[in-house]
């Protein structure tokens, strides 16, 4: 049996994007997210994320509403570690470049949810400053009258009062923060929060995001040797977050390296894989982990792994 340090905190990414075109298993609804997040439970799974989807269109909706009520319906129904969306984009100057709003902005229904009494226990931080893609892949698309491909139009920024106001957001009210890093100039932004004092935490929950693309494993490998590097005075729960292609290889290379993992239809649609499930993925996963000799971790073994308080015990709140 693995020891608590050797199991595997598996999350998933429920919907994020992914049309139903290219997987009909997708959850729009809210009953429907939180009935896919209690089978991905009964599968193995401790943490899942998800976004606010229209119930018709399936387009996404950050409404704080929406948001609220799939945050409730999760939790009530099940001991899962459970988040929503975080970012957004707004047009500015010509319509054609798009920055995020301002923290205090995207985090809205986190603050709201908080202050309704639902129960939120992590606060996702996005490291990136400035980064682009020049273009995405997607099948079907035609931009510029370039099959498969749309050219991106702006920019993701999250300046220093961001992370500043997300940080202290954070410590208030006694949310685990979760940093997302998207590339290497994202781990010196963290390293920097680190040094400002704003990362007090012995802990650290880190995702490693990449986009579909040619040499996957070659740049996890620089990303995760960046991190051991950078952070040997803490503690880092890293996970890497593969979106827009077949995340598994990875997922298997990090649970060798002693990583977390995330799966989920909602980075990618696997329907060249026959369409699964998330529950389907999930146990895939969980079968790659126990091969190995690593357990999947449970919901409240998972809260350990990452210092989040166990539920029913109130979070340790900044003063």
């Amino acid at each position: 049996m693995s020891s608590l340090n050797e199991k595997v905190v598996v999350e998933v990414g429920l919907n994020e994007g992914t049309p139903r075109s290219s997987n009909p298993r997708v959850a729009y609804t809210p009953e429907e997210i939180a009935a896919d997040a209690r089978r991905c439970l009964d599968a193995g799974a401790s943490v899942v994320h998800y976004h606010g989807r229209d119930p018709e269109t399936g387009s996404m909706d950050n409404s704080i509403d929406l948001n609220i009520e799939i945050q409730r319906l999760v939790t009530e129904s099940t001991p899962l570690i459970a988040y929503p969306t975080y970012g957004d984009s707004v047009p500015v100057c010509d319509g054609y470049s798009q920055i995020c709003s301002p923290a205090e902005v995207r985090f809205r229904h986190f603050a709201a949810g908080v202050r309704n009494g639902v129960r939120f226990e992590v606060g996702p931080i996005d490291l990136g400053a400035f980064y682009d893609y020049n273009a995405v892949a997607v099948p079907g698309a035609a931009d510029a009258d370039i099959d498969g491909w749309v050219l991106n139009r702006g920019h993701q920024m999250n300046n220093g009062w961001d992370h500043l106001w997300l940080c202290r957001f954070c410590e208030e009210h006694g949310l685990q923060k979760s940093f997302a890093a998207p590339d290497t100039m994202c781990l010196l932004n963290l390293r920097n929060l680190v040094d400002m004092g704003l990362v007090p935490e012995p802990q650290v929950s880190l995702k490693l995001f990449f986009w579909r693309g040619r040499a996957l494993a070659t740049r996890y490998q620089a990303m995760l040797a960046l991190t051991r590097e950078l952070f040997t005075d803490k503690t880092v729960r890293w996970t890497p977050v593969v979106q827009g292609a077949d995340g598994l290889p990875l997922a298997a290379r990090a649970i060798a390296d002693g990583g977390d993992v995330r799966t989920g239809i909602g980075d990618y649609h696997y329907a060249d894989q026959g369409a699964p499930t998330n529950a389907e993925l999930v146990e895939r996963v969980v079968t790659m982990a126990t091969a190995v000799g690593r357990e999947p971790a449970s919901p409240d073994e998972a809260r350990t792994l990452k210092g989040i308080a166990p539920l029913g015990v109130p979070a340790t709140r900044a003063p």
